[in-house]
């Protein structure tokens, strides 16, 4: 039987701390051999280290050993004598330092698949037929899966054109000029703003782009989000750009002119969603031919803008000013590449109910039932019609007969997000430091790379809970018996 551990606090706050931690720990902990744990809030950093986090906002730095079902996953701490051991009920992430393992996706990629289940990477299109698509993947070779789990496709002849996926490190970044204030801070794959500063980046963005990250934040706050800039360590008023002003629950959006000052563009829009959570996915899409931007929170279409003035962006980079003293904002999994123009987000991405529909580069849409796709053209019944329709002339296919998988609920259903952009989900089987094994809905068998694993989440139907104020980090010592 394992040792129940002994848990000791060091610092101010020592009974709030022991209150909070002590049941996430009975419950999230496994096993140790030989070892006495201690949990100290020691602020000293561990940046480079791999972070686990649990469901109740807790976290531990260390190193990831392995992960096995039958027995848990093998987490080595500096000083602990032995690898601990936890279950997953109680783990919520598992995130790798990514300057040991970032990675471009290869430009050969020329698709992006969405499935049903929330799956969604680039790779290449091989065939569709009324029952099954064959896709390539650049991470695990060749797959097929049934028709009704693919939500969507598109194409990028070119590539998927991605510019940035970070942040690995601070190299590219501009830190604020005031030495009054305290600046960004890089830590754990994330960049921490906790008191009024700048962080800003030339992401060479072309004339349409899109940037997105995971917002995070511990208490009110104020961000604003600087888009297609051309200062980067400063907070300017008087420079051409769009800035975005994100409050929990709130966005709005100024046009910001050289010489004229600023104007706001339409409403300020309520995000209600924001309210009840401390992290959300933002995405920010720009067209600079058609003088149009547009805002996505968790995948959906927020608000859509068209300057009437004219394209005003003048730079082709991006910059976060956070205006909160203590609010711990976060900013996570940045991804910047071109972008296809086309409007909408997993909302609009359903066709109309039983058919597909398909997106041509003119603009057109064709409604039908794809019948094959072959010597590079996609057949497609049109009412008591057949048309033949090249690949080169389609920008998206939306599949009509989605089947949505069940929720998860085996114990070790993980979502991991992969280096390139994308994210899989899977049953995990095994894992160690050559190989991942696990069984997909949709592909069965998969193997992976681990090194091309960004993160990791388990119990992806579960929400993780605040982390209180007084908390930052969860350190764990160990001590002889």
């Amino acid at each position: 039987m394992p040792r129940i551990p002994q848990i000791s606090f060091a610092g101010s706050g020592a009974i709030l701390l022991a209150a909070f931690f002590y049941s996430s720990i009975l419950q999230a902990f496994g096993q140790t051999s030989n070892a006495t744990l201690a949990v100290s809030t020691n602020p000293i950093a561990q940046k480079n280290e791999t972070l686990l986090e649990f469901l109740d906002g807790s976290a531990l730095h260390g190193q990831l050993g392995s992960i096995d079902p039958a027995s848990g996953v093998n987490w080595k701490y500096a000083d602990a004598k032995n690898f601990i051991l936890f279950r997953p009920a109680n783990l919520a992430w598992i995130r790798f330092p990514l300057m040991e393992n970032s990675r471009s996706t290869p430009l050969e990629n020329t698709c992006e698949f969405h499935f049903a289940n929330g799956d969604e990477f680039y790779g290449n299109f091989i065939s569709l037929n009324e029952t099954e698509m064959e896709l390539q993947t650049w991470f695990g070779g060749k797959f097929k899966t049934p028709r009704e789990s693919v939500r969507s496709l598109r194409f990028f002849p070119k590539g998927p054109g991605l510019l940035y996926e970070g942040p690995t490190d601070t190299n590219g970044w501009n830190f604020g000029k005031n030495l009054n204030t305290k600046p960004w801070e890089y830590r754990d794959g994330a960049f921490v703003g906790n008191s009024p500063s700048t962080l800003g980046r030339d992401l060479k963005l072309p004339g349409s782009s899109r940037v997105e990250f995971d917002l995070g934040w511990k208490a009110p706050f104020n961000l604003v989000f600087s888009f297609y800039t051309d200062v980067f360590d400063g907070f300017n008023y008087n420079i051409s750009s769009y800035m975005f002003f994100i409050t929990p629950g709130n966005i709005s959006l100024q046009r910001i002119n050289t010489g004229t000052g600023s104007a706001m563009l339409g409403r300020t829009d309520f995000i209600p969603a924001m309210l009840n959570k401390n992290k959300v996915h933002l995405e920010f899409r720009g067209n600079q031919a058609e003088n149009f931007l547009e805002v996505l929170v968790d995948g959906k279409s927020v608000n859509q803008w068209k300057d009437p003035a004219g394209w005003n962006g003048k730079g082709s980079g991006i910059l976060f000013y956070t205006q909160t003293e203590g609010a711990a904002v976060t900013i996570s999994n940045i991804k910047a590449a071109e972008w296809d123009g086309r409007v909408g987000g997993e909302a609009s991405t359903n066709s109309p109910v039983g058919a597909d529909l398909i997106y041509l580069v003119n603009r057109d849409q064709v409604p039908g039932k794809i019948i094959s796709s072959r010597d590079g053209n996609l057949k497609i019944g049109v009412a008591t019609n057949t048309l033949e329709i090249p690949l080169s002339r389609i920008t998206q296919i939306n599949l009509g007969a989605t089947k949505t998988n069940a929720p998860a609920n085996h114990p070790w259903e993980i979502q991991a997000s992969i280096s390139g952009g994308g994210k899989i989900s899977f049953t995990l089987e095994k894992w160690n430091d050559q190989k991942v094994f696990g069984q997909n809905k949709n592909f069965g068998q998969i193997t992976l790379d681990p090194r091309l694993i960004r993160q990791i989440r388990f119990n992806p139907s579960q929400r993780k809970a605040a982390k209180p104020d007084l908390v930052e980090e969860l350190f764990w010592e160990a001590n002889e018996p």
